[in-house]
């Protein structure tokens, strides 16, 4: 074997032992998360991102808010809606575990969306949700 063969199988398992390389885990159950009534009469809207590390059988074994935009303080009810969501999710199984991930929920309010009608949802998997819910009030 060349010295320059053995270099290459050297970094290559080296990377696999201390560093993930791959893309994002595809979600295998999600549970649908719903916009916090609070945080949608106060129009808290926002961006929570959440660090997962999901486990050998696909689990999440620890989700963290990383960081969170809102237009209010009051974010925190964004954060613990997201924190409580995510944990139910299962995901494949990983090429490695612990497996770090980060996914976004974007928590936005619109006034075209009917009162009584319900949230919507997207999903633009594996990293990246969308919750939209009305913006109007009963006065409206």
């Amino acid at each position: 074997m060349s010295v320059r063969t053995f270099g290459f199988l050297v970094f290559f398992f080296a990377g696999t032992c201390f560093g993930q390389v791959g893309e994002p885990l595809c979600p295998q159950h999600i549970e649908t998360p719903v916009y916090p009534s609070i945080a949608q009469t106060a129009n808290v809207t926002g961006k929570v991102s959440v660090a997962l590390t999901i486990d050998a059988d696909g689990n999440v074994a620890d989700v963290k808010a990383t960081t969170t935009e809102s237009n209010v303080p009051a974010s925190h009810l964004l954060e613990a809606m997201t924190v409580t969501n995510i944990r139910r999710w299962t995901f494949a199984k990983p090429p490695v575990a612990p497996y770090k991930q980060t996914i976004v929920y974007d928590y936005e309010i619109e006034k075209s969306v009917p009162l009584d009608g319900p949230t919507k949802v997207s999903f633009d998997l594996p990293e990246h949700v969308t919750i939209v819910a009305s913006g109007r009030s009963a006065t409206d």
